[in-house]
């Protein structure tokens, strides 16, 4: 009997395994592998930069920003970008230089990819908020800023939109 549930259990994970899409599959199905690559903006003077690149082939990206915070302060943080295998779900962890860690997800909205992210500080007040990335063109797009409330609810209109440049 051990070994027939061995067996089984066996054969339910290589078939759980298959059944699951890769991150690079995702991206592919979904239209939105032009977001990989380093994109460059200038705010108020001060330039932001954002990179998307693969860190494990078709399984982990790794996001760069580096820039100014929505308070205006200097930043930089690092993340990693994957698919919770236990839900299937994109996910996305990161730190930064001001100490804080934020999680979040990824997924549509509308025709945009959209990361919900929460930020933590180091005395534990958090900051929620969305970003919306529309692609303009092969060499532009546009980060749309949402507020998201304390239920999750993303507003209906974005407070900031950045057009960037694909870094070359």
């Amino acid at each position: 009997m051990k070994k027939i549930l061995t067996v089984f259990t066996s054969v339910v994970m290589a078939y759980s395994a298959q059944a699951q899409q890769s991150l690079s599959e995702q991206i592919n199905e979904n239209g939105v592998e032009w977001i990989l690559g380093t994109w460059e903006a200038e705010v108020d003077g001060n330039t932001m930069t954002l990179s998307y690149k693969w860190a494990l082939k078709e399984h982990v990206i790794a996001q760069h920003f580096k820039g100014m915070n929505l308070e205006g302060n200097s930043v930089e943080s690092f993340s990693l970008i994957a698919i919770n295998p236990t839900t299937g779900e994109i996910e996305q962890t990161g730190y930064d230089t001001r100490g804080k860690k934020s999680i979040g997800s990824w997924g549509p909205r509308g025709d945009m990819p959209l990361l919900r992210t929460t930020s933590t500080s180091q005395n534990g007040e958090k900051q929620s908020m969305a970003v919306g990335f529309r692609r303009i063109d092969e060499n532009n797009l546009e980060l749309q800023i949402f507020r998201v409330d304390g239920s999750g609810s993303v507003s209906d209109f974005s407070e900031m939109d950045i057009e960037m440049k694909r870094k070359k």
